[in-house]
């Protein structure tokens, strides 16, 4: 069966969720990620877009870059995936570089190693 995983970015980090997508298509893992640019943030409509892909999603992967502590659609979709008990998982983007985490992400819930095996293995844990 295949798992549905919303992935919450920055659009300046949208490089990252393009290469997690092929990664994931490469090793012919049963992962399906819900993605979408906000083309506006926090109208109701984006909202309502947003917390029915989350909400059809068992998990939420951040890429986290240099600015995406900042990103308050990102923070919104962090908190929305903790509401509708979603395993959520930050991935730093550059190797070597440890970004700030968005304030809504909690301790334990970063890989500090992009690699997608580790990024599927954890996605298999429960909780």
């Amino acid at each position: 069966m295949t798992r549905q995983v919303f992935i919450s970015y920055q659009n300046k980090d949208r490089h990252a969720k393009e290469l997690l997508k092929a990664q994931a298509q490469n090793k012919k893992m049963d992962i399906e990620f819900n993605d979408q640019s906000p083309s506006k943030p926090f109208s109701s409509k984006w909202k309502t877009q947003m917390k029915r892909r989350i909400e059809n999603s068992s998990a939420t992967v951040v890429p986290i870059g240099k600015e995406t502590y900042k990103s308050k659609a990102v923070n919104w979709e962090i908190e929305q995936s903790r509401k509708a008990g979603n395993k959520i998982i930050g991935v730093q983007i550059n190797q070597g570089q440890h970004h700030r985490l968005p304030p809504t992400m909690r301790k334990g819930e970063e890989l500090k190693r992009w690699k997608i095996d580790n990024i599927a293995r954890r996605l298999k844990k429960r909780k």
